[in-house]
């Protein structure tokens, strides 16, 4: 059974639409709304697979719902139901499964309904297999798991050997690469040893949960051949290429690779072979949030002075950043607030760098603080 939520802001079209689902033995209507604001309240607190709502609504838009959805639940499929064509593409780039014009056919909403099984039975066995799965956690603190339980490593380097590969799939690595990155301080015969060690170790761990060959040897190098996993740098790759071929990202876009980022890659694990992987993934995440800024920074102020507290609190003295921040807490009518923050900003340099502010800051202090 599917449980579904229905939002519509006209009570008897609500019930209409409620009465044709009726047809479907299939979907289990849990709840309906007509109102946003009483939706969101609950919303921590229902189970739903699928949701059928309104574009046009009352305290947000349908497409605003179904993007706070998206974010906090990517596996619910989204189907809107309106009497606007107009939306349609807005609503597929949000993720949405379906859109049924109004009045909807017998014939129209069974398709639809098709779409959700199918898309309910994908998440199925993802879920099925997330709990058999090797799941790999790369971000924040490195971590993996099998039916749900921790892998203990043998060692250290059992397990540093392992971040290698997982960091490394598909290509070929020299032994003797593998021997200077592990072993720097250690002669060649020593380390050679170690490593045919870590590699024994570390077959046997991904033997026993059912990733018996995905590290094969030929000709003096290493293949971790990537095999089926759950993986979060995997998903953040796959996520971040979808957001570089699109010329304007949709928000719900970048706020996914950036809950899959967290606070950074393996940031309790110091490995000097991974600085430069960390380096090109946290240019990756400043592109994020300065994408983040742009996008939102004409429809919702909340939202771009958080990407910018973001890129503020990874670089601290970026006047341009501190511009951005001030003029759009300036543009909002936030004039104390920006002051704040400007006077917290030319203490923190002057303490920390013995430096005054910009003539440009202080330019917008003039204009803007001093004569309010």
């Amino acid at each position: 059974m599917i449980r579904a939520v229905l939002i519509d802001n006209e009570p008897l079209a609500l019930h209409y639409f409620q009465n044709k689902l009726q047809a479907f033995q299939q979907i289990q209507v849990v709840k309906t709304f007509t109102r946003v604001e009483t939706f969101l309240q609950e919303l921590p607190a229902l189970e739903f697979e699928a949701i059928f709502l309104e574009v046009k609504l009352n305290e947000l838009t349908g497409l605003e719902v179904a993007d706070i959805i998206k974010t906090d639940r990517p596996h619910v499929s989204v189907i809107f139901i309106t009497s606007y064509q107009e939306f349609a593409l807005q609503a597929y780039d949000i993720g949405g499964l379906d859109y049924l014009l109004k009045p909807i056919n017998h014939a129209r909403l069974e398709k639809a309904i098709a779409r959700i099984e199918h898309e309910y039975s994908i998440q199925q066995l993802i879920q099925k297999a997330s709990k058999t799965m090797l799941n790999v956690q790369c971000f924040d603190q490195f971590a993996a798991y099998s039916n749900n339980s921790l892998i203990a490593f043998k060692t250290e380097k059992t397990k540093e050997l392992f971040v290698y590969f997982i960091l490394h799939p598909n290509i070929p690595i020299h032994r003797d690469y593998l021997i200077e990155i592990l072993w720097p301080d250690l002669d060649y015969v020593r380390a050679k040893s170690n490593l045919h060690t870590a590699l024994s170790y570390l077959r046997k761990t991904l033997s026993n949960i059912g990733y018996a060959n995905c590290i094969v040897f030929s000709n003096k190098y290493y293949i971790f051949e990537k095999p089926s996993i759950l993986c979060d740098l995997y998903d953040f790759q796959r996520y971040y290429d979808d957001f570089l071929k699109q010329e304007f990202p949709h928000i719900s876009l970048i706020n996914q690779c950036l809950s899959i980022y967290k606070n950074g890659l393996l940031i309790f694990d110091d490995y000097e072979w991974a600085t430069a992987y960390k380096d090109k993934l946290t240019k990756s995440y400043i592109d994020l949030l300065e994408k983040g800024f742009q996008a939102s920074v004409l429809t919702d102020t909340t939202k771009a002075l958080d990407f910018l507290n973001s890129l503020l609190d990874f670089d601290p003295y970026n006047e341009q950043k501190l511009e951005h921040y001030l003029h759009t807490l300036i543009n909002a009518g936030l004039y104390e607030q920006a002051y704040r923050v400007f006077q917290d900003y030319e203490q923190k340099l002057k303490e920390d760098l013995a430096l005054t502010p910009s003539s440009t800051l202080l330019e917008i202090t003039n204009k803007f603080f001093i004569q309010k």
